[in-house]
């Protein structure tokens, strides 16, 4: 099987490097040439564009940034579409809107390919050591045809519909009890903080007690140690990204999500303040300087 990825950031480079050490004939393309340099000395081929990238591809896997920047490589004379041959699956990995992925899989339907919404959860160092968690949603045949490369980086992988946006619709779900975790995290650690009370015995609480998952025990230590350092992690700005997306879901389907509305400004103020490239858990930051804590 020929497989073409594009996009090798964070989670990318990680995803791809995986597919690659699976067995699979791999050709990358990324904006940034210089990203695919560590996958070329590892045995992949570089694609010139991502036309040219997908050219021979039995599956194309996109890990790009929203709905914008995949609609912007996929459209047009040179989007990777137009390379794509007839019967072709595409991977979005990506965390986009339910309303893009519905619409990729009627321009797919055009084409002649398929589309297969593979929405993961997990952070960059999941991805890098074949940890991540896969939902796919599309037609049955794409979803089959799709399932092996999933498996090279993923722990499991669940198909859970026929619908391409349902997978993105679980994964805002997934991710906004993430970010209201952190958000409730951040309002308490100020709490003891002010109170005079140390944070090791409340991370001990959500770590060993409360919280179960590992990221969630990591995000309790991130926040009492205050290190928010973008590198492997989940960036602001693509957080305020995945924050929006949560809040237009809801609001399209009349939900209220309030927890949403207050991660949604801290994440703004964290971002204008010059935070966009680190941790989005860093609207801790954000949570002390309206306490009024140094």
């Amino acid at each position: 099987m020929k497989v073409a990825f594009i996009g090798l950031g964070n989670m990318g480079s990680g995803i791809a490097q995986c597919i690659l050490k699976d067995g699979f004939d791999l050709t990358v393309w990324n904006r940034t040439s210089a990203k695919m340099e560590a996958l070329v000395a590892n045995g992949a081929k570089a694609a010139a564009s991502a036309k040219q990238a997908v050219a021979d591809a039995d599956v194309v896997i996109t890990s790009l940034m929203d709905d914008k920047s995949i609609l912007d490589n996929l459209q047009g004379a040179d989007g990777f579409l137009a390379g794509m041959k007839r019967g072709a699956v595409h991977v979005c990995v990506t965390t986009i809107s339910p309303r893009c992925a519905d619409e990729l899989a009627q321009l797919h339907s055009k084409h002649g390919s398929y589309y297969v919404s593979g929405p993961v959860v997990g952070r960059p160092d999941a991805a890098a050591s074949a940890q991540l968690t896969s939902f796919l949603a599309g037609d049955p045949k794409a979803v089959d045809i799709a399932i092996p490369v999933c498996r090279a980086y993923s722990k499991a992988v669940t198909a859970i519909s026929e619908k391409p946006s349902i997978a993105n619709s679980l994964k805002l779900c997934i991710n906004y009890n993430v970010i209201s975790a952190i958000e409730m995290m951040s309002e308490t650690y100020a709490l003891a903080e002010k109170c005079g009370v140390p944070l090791e015995p409340m991370r001990d609480f959500y770590q060993q007690s409360l919280f179960a998952h590992p990221a969630l025990k990591m995000y309790a230590e991130k926040l009492r140690s205050r290190d928010f350092a973008g590198r492997g992690g989940f960036v602001m700005k693509a957080g305020l990204k995945d924050v929006t997306l949560m809040q237009s879901t809801a609001e399209s389907v009349g939900v209220t999500l309030d927890i949403g509305k207050i991660a949604e400004r801290k994440l703004k103020a964290g971002i204008a303040a010059g935070m966009e490239e680190t941790d989005w858990s860093a609207i801790y930051e954000i949570t002390r300087k309206e306490a009024g804590l140094s």
